[in-house]
């Protein structure tokens, strides 16, 4: 329920400031971030999303880029017969981006903007030594997210972002900066 409540509050804000943003065609902006939360993690999360973006200005309202992330997870599987058995894993993420830009008005050094994502996850697995169980790890799959942010720059080359969304990170906070 406070989730739900957290993401309602974040729509009306960016619904009440969304028509202000500083983004323009031939913008080249990179995007270094970290977060809690890639989707269709195994167990829990030992290092949480880090990732870094790029996107190209294409149009006034429209950008594209790439993306790519790290994270890792580990199941503890328990004890069987005296050993401790662990699962290790880790995720590198590589993606397409687009993004859709708000339009301008009168709040300055603001980018409001909503997107998808899509790309590959990467999962490589360590398993216990002498395991001979009935579980079996799971493999690397394809990754669709969406998400809603802003940016907002303190100086004309560099600036903060927050995203909140599914795929990459459900909470992406980071720095920003203009190419």
């Amino acid at each position: 329920m406070k989730k739900l409540l957290s993401v309602s509050i974040f729509i009306v804000l960016v619904a009440s400031i969304s028509f202000g943003q500083t983004y323009k065609k031939g913008d080249n902006n990179l995007n270094i971030g970290i977060g809690p939360g890639l989707a269709g993690i195994y167990g829990s999360m030992d290092v949480p999303s880090i990732s870094v973006g790029y996107q190209v200005g294409v149009h006034e309202k429209f950008s594209v880029g790439g993306i790519v992330g790290y994270s890792s997870s580990s199941y503890d599987g328990g004890s069987y017969l005296g050993k401790d058995y662990k699962w290790t894993y880790t995720y590198i993420f590589i993606g397409g981006r687009g993004e859709y830009h708000f339009i301008d008005a009168n709040i300055e050094n603001l980018d409001i903007y909503a997107g998808v994502t899509l790309g590959y996850n990467i999962v490589s697995v360590s398993e216990p030594t002498g395991y001979s169980g009935f579980y079996s790890s799971e493999g690397s799959y394809l990754l669709y997210g969406f998400h809603a942010g802003g940016r907002y720059y303190f100086t004309p080359k560099i600036g903060a972002f927050l995203e909140l969304g599914y795929g990459v990170g459900y909470i992406v906070v980071g720095g920003t900066f203009r190419l």
